[in-house]
């Protein structure tokens, strides 16, 4: 059984290699441009700045003007799990690369404008671009990784601390969660949304303003094989610099709880 398992694990990561051993296409700038122009986002009404954005891996709804994620929806599994780590895309070059989505503003000047003001370099209180859906869950193909660090639609002006804590906690969780490092295999399969909310601060640069968010927000639902039975799990994250990993359980709220704090329901709005 564990080598039928094998094997098929094998011809999945070799059919997701497979386009790229076929072209030899290069992975640069321009690679990761007209990717993007693939994917254009679209009008919704779901705030006056509000704009939709799906690609193959995953969905957003953000605030074009406050440059932050309200929404996104990801259905990471234990198959993505063994495919990233396998591909072993390093964090470098244009897999670690930023883009804007088609017809937004480029904001990497005004991350360094941001950390100009705050000059603490290296330290929790410097401003990250902080992901929503997080870049290793996604890097099971190059298109995955390179849509992950996108502007606007899947990362806010997020703490460092809170970036290297709660967030990556979380994170971790969920590989956990599919057997990471051995850990016992709880489901095969997480429905992650997450998002941002609130204000602290905002940061200028030239036409850009971006808004430092309040909180992070996650929402995990899976299948716990080992119970036999349905689980969500809510977190509601400070985005502060004092954020650490071991505050990941003191974060958990109630789905009403978390309901009011947004004043929406995510899983109403992206089902999967």
């Amino acid at each position: 059984m564990k080598r039928a398992q094998g094997i098929r694990w094998l011809v999945t990561v070799g059919i997701l290699a497979f386009p790229f051993l076929l072209s030899g296409q290069t992975i640069n700038g321009s690679y990761a441009r007209a990717l993007h122009e693939q994917y254009p986002s679209q009008k919704t009404d779901f705030c006056p700045s509000c704009k939709l954005w799906v690609n193959p891996y995953y969905k957003s709804i953000a605030d074009t003007a406050r440059h932050m994620p309200l929404l996104t929806f990801y259905i990471y599994t234990k198959q993505n799990r063994l495919a990233q780590e396998a591909l072993d895309l390093p964090r470098s070059g244009t897999y670690a690369a930023w883009y804007p989505s088609v017809g937004q503003p480029n904001e990497t000047a005004l991350y360094r404008e941001a950390n100009k003001i705050i000059n603490k370099p290296d330290e929790p209180e410097e401003i990250q671009k902080g992901h929503c859906q997080a870049w290793i869950l996604l890097a099971y193909t190059v298109d995955a990784a390179i849509l992950s660090d996108t502007y606007t639609f899947n990362s806010a002006m997020e703490y460092r601390g809170q970036n290297l804590g709660t967030e990556i906690a979380s994170e971790d969780l969920c590989r956990k969660l599919t057997g990471w490092k051995n850990n016992p295999e709880v489901t095969d399969s997480i429905r992650i949304w997450c998002g941002t909310a609130g204000s602290q601060m905002t940061f200028t640069k030239g036409k850009v303003t971006g808004t430092v968010p309040a909180y992070y927000y996650k929402i995990l639902q899976y299948k716990d094989h080992l119970l036999g039975r349905n689980r969500m799990t809510c977190y509601w994250f400070p985005n502060q610099p004092e954020e650490t990993q071991n505050k990941l359980k003191q974060r958990e709220v109630s789905y009403a709880t978390l309901k009011s704090y947004l004043g929406f329901d995510p899983l109403a709005i992206f089902t999967p």
